[in-house]
């Protein structure tokens, strides 16, 4: 045997060890995700598991991963209940979370066109105040909201509560489309405004085509904030037929009792049209968190 021929089966085995490190590598990566996923989906697996189990299994002594049966009367009471009407909750949902989502996208736009591209005294200072609003939580704003939207007359009103969420979710969305603007080229609004375009005509015609990944992501992000919380809805609406889903959610746990299976009933329903969101908007809403992070 001469030596070349020692030095290749050398490297070969070399190759083929490396080769199968990296497979073990990958094998145990997969399987750490997949722990972690199982972990993260269980509490939905099992909502919708309670949520078409019948009534009887969620107080079983003895709980079990597959019901003995399958079956839709827990939807079909939580839809047709008078007490708590569904259909009104899920449209005063819909009405709050897209007016939300709307005046966020043409504020929030605005505001960072300014940031991204304006210079003005306290620029930064402004910038550094929008990541600092957000280490406050947002029930230290419940009672400012109130009284000034109490003054407002815009207590048990849908454009009230979307007044407060949009207050909530603006920072953020100010400090991300910030982020999105500035990796568009310079160039392409100054030859806009070469052509005649004013600031907003810019913003409108060029900025805002080029953006709409990250604009489809904050979008996202502003619905579905307006759509799962709780809290402030649950101070600012006291009328029933002004109610929406995540206070509907709250009236099937008594002070005594709770009904299981109506509320994970309503849960599951409750639940769908986020996920139906995400699936749409997912690539919009991985490519508008990415771009742009980079360069502040």
């Amino acid at each position: 045997m001469t030596v070349g021929s020692a030095e290749v089966r050398v490297s070969r085995f070399r190759l083929g060890r490396r080769q199968r490190n990296k497979l073990l590598a990958d094998v145990g990566s997969y399987i750490v995700i997949l722990i972690f996923a199982v972990i993260a989906l269980f509490p939905f697996l099992w909502m919708l598991r309670t949520a078409l189990a019948p009534e009887k299994d969620s107080f079983s002594l003895r709980p079990k991963i597959l019901p003995s049966a399958l079956t839709l009367d827990n939807m079909v009471r939580v839809i047709t209940s008078p007490s708590v009407p569904f259909l009104t909750y899920f449209w005063n949902s819909v009405v709050v979370s897209v007016a939300t989502t709307l005046l966020v996208i043409v504020v929030g736009s605005w505001g960072a066109y300014a940031l991204a591209r304006l210079n003005f005294k306290g620029q930064r200072a402004f910038g550094a105040s929008l990541l600092l609003i957000q280490m406050f939580p947002g029930v230290l704003l419940i009672i400012p909201l109130y009284v000034v939207l109490a003054k407002l007359g815009l207590i048990n009103n849908f454009f009230g509560l979307a007044l407060a969420y949009t207050t909530l979710n603006l920072p953020f969305v100010v400090w991300l489309l910030r982020g999105y603007f500035l990796s568009i080229p310079s160039e392409i609004e100054d030859a806009a405004r070469i052509d005649g375009c004013t600031y907003f005509g810019v913003l409108w015609r060029v900025v805002l085509p080029l953006a709409a990944p990250g604009l489809a992501a904050v979008a996202t992000l502003a619905f579905v904030n307006s759509w799962n919380e709780f809290l402030i809805a649950y101070v600012l609406i006291n009328d029933n037929d002004q109610k929406v889903l995540s206070i509907g959610l709250a009236s099937y746990v008594d002070q005594f009792t709770t009904d299981y299976s109506g509320l994970f009933a309503m849960a599951t329903l409750t639940t769908l049209p986020v996920v139906l969101v995400f699936m749409i908007f997912q690539r919009y809403l991985v490519g508008g968190l990415t771009t742009g992070s980079v360069k502040g």
